[in-house]
């Protein structure tokens, strides 16, 4: 891992106007480790069992190197989430995630066949090692997607993630449906892969295409330089105004 960030106190700062631009909006910001409590969160809200990547039932000490972030409305009720886990892929990423994404649903009883043992030839994963966080449980509800927060609350999250961690990439797996939407732009990362995981079998709910969504450490701060000019021009979305 390169040696520290380049411009922490930008960073600092885009965390702060991001929270203040969620308040803002009206929620309140939810920061956590219980994920016994998230599990029920995504259930209530949902109506699905949370993904094994953040099941604390098949992830010891899960937190220790992980947290969920909500937004909550003035009735209490949740309208926004998602969750971050550190982990160390070795030799790559691409040689790391098959094994750690199957593990995972067999230590919970279920069962996944790859039809594809590794990514496409040239995937970026092949390039990624190190400290690398999964982001998952990303879920916006609609109201609160109308109102922006859909620009703003992940980036909070990478934000703090970069803090906390300073990463050499942040990743996650996502399906057809959200890759196709432009979704992923609006959510911070740079790179999309299409076939990144395919299965002959999953689990009900899964999708036997997974993409691939990707930021390595100078996507990061880039993303960062990026948010920092919303900022400054008063205005993180359509939808929201930064007060000055």
């Amino acid at each position: 891992m390169s040696g520290g960030l380049r411009d922490p106190m930008l960073l600092a700062d885009a965390a702060v106007a991001l929270r203040h631009a969620v308040e803002g909006m009206g929620y309140r910001l939810l920061i956590s480790n219980d994920f016994d409590k998230l599990a029920a969160v995504r259930m209530q809200y949902r109506g699905s069992k949370i993904a094994p990547f953040f099941d604390p039932t098949v992830n010891a000490g899960l937190e220790k190197r992980g947290f969920w972030m909500a937004a909550e409305d003035a009735n209490g009720d949740i309208v926004g989430l998602q969750a971050f886990r550190l982990d160390i892929a070795e030799p790559s990423l691409a040689d790391w995630a098959l094994g750690w994404h199957m593990g995972l649903y067999l230590k919970r009883g279920e069962l996944a066949i790859p039809r594809e043992i590794s990514p496409p030839k040239n995937s970026i994963s092949e390039r990624v090692s190190g400290r690398v966080v999964y982001h998952g449980e990303v879920w916006i509800g609609s109201t609160a997607r109308g109102k922006g927060l859909l620009d703003v609350l992940p980036r909070l999250g990478i934000f703090l993630t970069m803090i906390k961690w300073q990463p050499d990439a942040m990743w996650g797996l996502i399906g057809c449906s959200m890759a196709t939407r432009g979704q992923v732009v609006r959510l911070g990362y740079s790179h999309m892969e299409r076939g990144f995981l395919q299965w002959e079998f999953l689990p009900m709910g899964a999708e036997d295409v997974e993409w691939l969504v990707i930021a390595q450490r100078d996507e990061l701060e880039l993303l960062l330089h990026e948010t920092d000019l919303r900022i400054r021009s008063g205005r993180l979305t359509e939808n929201v105004k930064i007060a000055n």
